[in-house]
């Protein structure tokens, strides 16, 4: 038996996930970490539904953010389209910024449509916050709960002149 497969073997029998799952032989990651292999398994079957049902049905309504290994390149992708269907506007991409917001649905059910320009995504976490539905404002975190889930946001790209704060968007204390 090789040191590599009796580690994956007492990995599995400790229900941890085996360490070359996870990385490569030269340190990067390969795959997301989680706590247990039952964690890192069940995203693993979640991830794999998402792709297939984006596979056979087309582009879903709303996407799971957090079950993307890249979800920097898929809001880049996104910001990429966004600005090729404002060709018209002359829109650079070098002049396009993220806009996000957060919508009323709290569950992926009550999403009718996608929409036009911009993504849906759903299944981020706050650390330490809470969303105020009565105030559409970050509050104080409940005792004792670290994570707070966020409704569906509305994520798309606007130019750096469309992107003006207006006064009063921050709350009280924003700039």
């Amino acid at each position: 038996m090789t040191p590599q497969l009796s580690n994956t073997l007492n990995a599995l029998f400790d229900a941890r996930v085996p360490q070359h799952w996870v990385f490569t032989v030269g340190g990067d990651e390969l795959s997301w970490l989680s706590s247990t292999l039952g964690v890192w398994f069940a995203g693993l079957l979640l991830r794999d539904a998402q792709l297939r049902t984006w596979l056979g049905t087309g582009r879903p309504k709303v996407y799971w953010l957090t079950g993307f290994f890249n979800p920097q390149g898929f809001l880049t992708a996104m910001r990429q389209e966004v600005t090729r269907q404002h060709k018209k506007d002359r829109w650079a991409l070098d002049d396009v910024v993220f806009h996000s917001e957060v919508l009323e649905y709290e569950r992926l059910d009550q999403v009718r449509a996608a929409p036009r320009e911009g993504v849906f995504v759903h299944g981020l976490f706050l650390d330490g916050a809470a969303w105020s539905r009565a105030d559409s404002s970050l509050v104080e975190s409940e005792p004792k709960r670290l994570f707070a889930p966020l409704p569906v946001l509305y994520i798309t790209a606007v130019t750096k002149a469309q992107q003006k704060v207006k006064q009063g968007d921050l709350g009280p204390f924003g700039g």
